[in-house]
């Protein structure tokens, strides 16, 4: 029983020395919003990609998922305990579409839970906007207890000319706080141009309040009609990523991996399905 109970301080101890060392907020991290192998692949660029993934990246994608679609992503953090996964579902409506998500992340002793309800739809050929609604809940161990917290998220996708699109996103705008501690509050700004059929540039900035701006830029590549590869770089600190992405009769798979200059590589993977 007590090595039971210092085997837990210790990987409790760790799990928050890691969140510090990746300049994570605080002590949590409250469910950040990038998800998808895709978007791992490109070094976390996400503001600007309209696949399924807008389900989390940015709602206004939603505008452009015009079938019944559903996905399940996990990414590795540098210890299992730093795990994050979860599922959503989108469903297209004549007034735009509708879309669920579920994510856990942590252990046992200390795990983030997030449900979401999200809206998103174009408005003209040029212009797209989404909102996404999240029910936050944190539990430690012991004596600590669990808290809860609700808060939103916005985004915009604009196409000025064709295959240019700008994408702007904010993750809790409303500054929420989880009891006593600050929800991060995230904006990220984005451009990306499409060179051909195969070829894709994404750049996005990332700020959130009191840390320094984060840099990315990443390109998405179409080997093969069934094959695409992902590469792409990150500032504050600096990491590289690439991926793969399988695309076969609705199934769209990726598997991206980002290396952290001191602490290694964390793998994403990703599988959504379009009915």
């Amino acid at each position: 029983m007590i090595f039971d109970k210092s085997k837990n301080l210790f990987v409790l101890v760790l799990f928050v020395f890691i969140q510090q060392f990746v300049s994570l907020s605080a002590y949590s991290q409250y469910i950040q919003s990038n998800a998808g192998g895709r978007s791992a692949g490109m070094a976390n660029t996400s503001v600007v990609l309209t696949d399924f993934w807008s389900i989390y990246n940015n709602q206004a994608g939603l505008g452009y998922v015009n079938k019944i679609s559903a996905g399940i992503f996990h990414h590795s953090g540098y210890i299992k305990e730093q795990n994050l996964q979860g599922f959503g579902v989108a469903v297209p409506t004549k007034t735009g579409t509708i879309a669920a998500t579920y994510n856990y992340y942590g252990y046992t002793n200390y795990n983030e839970q997030q449900v979401g309800l999200a809206f998103g739809r174009t408005f003209t050929e040029y212009f797209a906007a989404g909102i996404k609604l999240n029910y936050l809940h944190s539990q430690i161990s012991g004596e600590y207890g669990s808290s809860d917290a609700v808060t939103f998220e916005v985004g915009i996708l604009s196409q000025p000319i064709k295959n240019l699109f700008i994408g702007a996103h904010v993750y809790n705008p409303s500054r929420s706080e989880m009891g006593t501690e600050k929800i991060p509050t995230i904006y990220k700004l984005g451009i990306s141009y499409l060179f051909s059929d195969k070829v894709l540039l994404a750049i996005e900035t990332e700020n959130e309040l009191d840390q320094n701006t984060i840099f990315k830029a990443g390109i998405d590549y179409r080997l093969i009609e069934f094959v695409s590869l992902q590469t792409g770089i990150s500032t504050n600190p600096t990491n590289y990523s690439f991926g793969a992405g399988f695309h076969y009769s609705g199934f769209n798979l990726h598997i991206g991996f980002v290396n952290h200059q001191t602490l290694g590589f964390t793998p994403s993977f990703s599988v959504s399905y379009e009915f």
